[in-house]
């Protein structure tokens, strides 16, 4: 495990174009570098409707654990952070209507519903690829020092740690994440864009309903 900056093998990087947002994701390891590409529309839609169910079932211990997962493994920091740059853009484009910031205020306040929203939807995802206990073993890795100091700067990681690091990749559950890349990050890019092209169109609608429109 030699990359500079290895980062979370699921994490999505923040660079969204909103209008038709691309969620890119880009690795600069040579192992690790994959990046989102469309899926065809009914493999989605597919997703879409599992999620449905799954959203509802709240004490499925499958649905607590992928959130969870999805909470320390970098995923939630990333859409958290995508929003934000979504509003930041929002508010250069309507500098000139000089929006009081108790609106905005009011419009981000649901980000963290909005992000429970796309995670309930990934969980129907991670089920086509992985068992309870590989979730469960993926949160313990993680969990660790390694993984910690891995998502923060893997260019201090020890010896030590990328020895872990190294040993969790190569374990059964390890080996089927690298096996999952292709297809799990080609339905993480097209949720994604359509999650984040939706939250766009409604902040814009919420805005029109109070009066503020680019048309």
């Amino acid at each position: 495990m030699t990359c500079k900056n290895l980062t979370s093998f699921h994490q999505l990087q923040e660079d969204a174009y909103f209008f038709g947002i691309l969620f890119e994701k880009r690795y600069p390891c040579k192992a690790y570098q994959f990046y989102f590409i469309d899926m065809k529309k009914i493999l989605i839609a597919a997703i879409l409707f599992v999620s449905v169910y799954t959203s509802t079932a709240q004490t499925d211990p499958y649905v607590d654990n992928v959130k969870h997962y999805l909470t320390i493994n970098g995923t939630q920091q990333q859409y958290e952070g995508a929003i934000d740059a979504m509003f930041d853009m929002l508010k250069k484009q309507f500098k000139s209507y000089d929006i009081p910031e108790t609106v905005w205020k009011e419009l981000q306040s649901d980000k963290k519903a909005q992000v429970e929203d796309v995670k309930a939807i990934l969980v129907s995802a991670y089920k086509a690829y992985f068992t309870l206990n590989d979730i469960k073993k993926m949160t313990v890795f993680y969990e660790s020092a390694a993984a910690k100091q891995m998502l923060a700067d893997a260019s201090k990681l020890t010896s030590k740690q990328r020895e872990q690091i190294g040993n969790f990749y190569d374990s059964e559950t390890g080996q089927k994440m690298i096996a999952s890349k292709d297809g799990l990050a080609e339905i993480e890019g097209e949720i994604s864009m359509q999650w984040s092209g939706e939250l766009y169109k409604n902040v814009l609608r919420k805005l029109a309903e109070k009066g503020y429109s680019l048309n």
